[in-house]
């Protein structure tokens, strides 16, 4: 196989290059490789590196492919989304990756091991946080204060004592009586205790709650830590014996949904009041004559009959439901009902939640695709599909900053089909509180 050889500055005296160039050298001779080329880099950071597009322009052109020999994978990244980027454009070239170390010689193993810098782009992380965090001021509440507190008229967090003893009850459960998720989910459902929206508990809710600090008087938004910033409702060393335990417990991890849903995270069961989650399923079958058929069916379902088995089977196609969602937003258009929606106080805070949530998703996509880059690193998936993360954390970011003026509602609406997918859904975040869904109605909640 064709060999080229790659370092950046990291390899930066003369006798340091010779020994590179000689290490690769001796791994093409063991292995009856051809050397074509070494490239040695002096700018960093290597995504904007004028010979790492050259690098690039050279294995594209060629089919055949290359294996490319680097020193670590430093060399090709200053932070795991880097390598995982320059990783991925590599293996389209049908080239890739070898590291000359003997312990780690795959590069994303060899990525997790040396590279200690955050797992994202750092700068861009900075710019969408600090474009935010104008909007954390005095450790005052953005959006919706958590389960157990409420806000009062300058903002700030006030217990709301019904809902602290749910909260209470949750941390002693899970800590003195050693109860696990579901067990404590079971008893707030046979209890007939409701969330604040009169709602079922499910899993992911109260694990939210055992590991919210906001519940020992810290306020965290925007990278601001405020230890006191408000009455605590439980006592540090409860919270503590809390995290402690759920890091020694089984995660319950989800999968996220690699392939966007429009309405994700909108639309309740009109039955159960639960979430519908967007579903994909695949079905293959043959023809009598003999030819096999594949089809994708993607639809909005009740997550309650699946979590929970106490709901039933309810279920939308995806181009139904969105279709049935556009029509009515159309006539709220018309009507003045969506820009009435976000006039005065109500529509402030609406903008404002809308922000919050569209940066926690950036926050989410960066942890995920560190997590599947692990994942990867470890054997147990491909770099093909380490590639639909970072499209995910792309989309996140993309959608940070989007927002619709209530003067541009018609033209997004009359060119609904033509805007791109992460305008349509950072639309929907501001102006759209819930959609609750049944079998043969659908009912928008501004």
């Amino acid at each position: 196989m064709r060999v080229i050889g790659y370092c950046n500055n990291l390899v930066d005296s003369f006798q340091e290059q010779n020994d590179f160039a000689l290490s690769v050298d001796n791994f093409s001779d063991q292995f009856n490789h051809q050397i074509s080329s070494v490239i040695q880099d002096e700018v960093i950071p290597i995504g904007s590196s004028p010979n790492f597009k050259s690098l690039l322009d050279l294995v594209e052109k060629d089919s055949a492919g290359y294996l490319i020999i680097i020193p670590d994978a430093r060399h090709i990244g200053a932070d795991l989304e880097s390598v995982a980027r320059n990783v991925i454009s590599v293996e389209k070239a049908n080239s890739s990756f070898y590291c000359l170390n003997n312990d780690y010689p795959d590069v994303l193993q060899n990525a997790l091991v040396h590279i200690n810098a955050p797992g994202v782009s750092v700068s861009k992380s900075n710019n969408i946080k600090d474009g935010m965090q104008n909007r954390a001021m005095s450790g005052k509440s953005l959006g919706k204060p958590p389960f157990g507190y409420l806000t009062n008229e300058s903002g700030e967090f006030t217990i709301t004592e019904p809902e602290a003893v749910v909260v209470r009850q949750i941390f002693e459960m899970y800590v003195n009586q050693d109860m696990g998720l579901r067990k404590i989910v079971q008893f707030l459902n046979d209890s007939n205790i409701r969330t604040r929206r009169g709602k079922s508990w499910n899993i992911v809710t109260v694990r939210d709650i055992l590991k919210n600090s906001s519940y020992i008087g810290t306020y965290q938004r925007f990278g601001l830590r405020l230890t006191r910033n408000h009455d605590p409702i439980i006592n540090p060393e409860l919270f503590r014996a809390a995290q402690d335990k759920v890091r020694e417990r089984r995660k319950y991890k989800g999968f996220p949904t690699l392939e966007p849903y429009l309405l994700s995270g909108l639309c309740q069961c009109g039955y159960c009041g639960n979430t519908m989650m967007g579903v994909t399923r695949k079905q293959n079958w043959r023809r009598q004559g003999g030819e096999r058929i594949k089809n994708t069916y993607r639809y909005y379902q009740c997550q309650s009959k699946g979590n929970q088995g106490t709901c039933g089977y309810h279920t939308w196609t995806t181009d139904k439901l969105e279709a049935r969602v556009l029509k009515m937003l159309t006539t709220m258009a018309n009507n003045g009902k969506l820009e009435e929606s976000v006039s005065g106080q109500r529509g402030e805070a609406k903008f404002r939640l809308a922000a919050e949530n569209r940066f926690a998703k950036v926050v989410s996509a960066e942890k995920r695709f560190v997590e599947f880059m692990k994942k990867t690193a470890r054997g147990e998936s491909v770099v093909g599909r380490l590639e639909l993360y970072l499209k995910a954390l792309d989309n996140a970011r993309e959608q940070a900053f989007i927002s619709c003026q209530p003067k541009e509602i018609s033209t997004l609406i009359d060119t609904w089909n033509e805007q791109p997918f992460t305008r349509r859904q950072a639309f929907l975040s501001e102006y759209v509180s819930f959609i609750t869904v049944k079998d043969r109605s659908v009912k928008i909640s501004l």
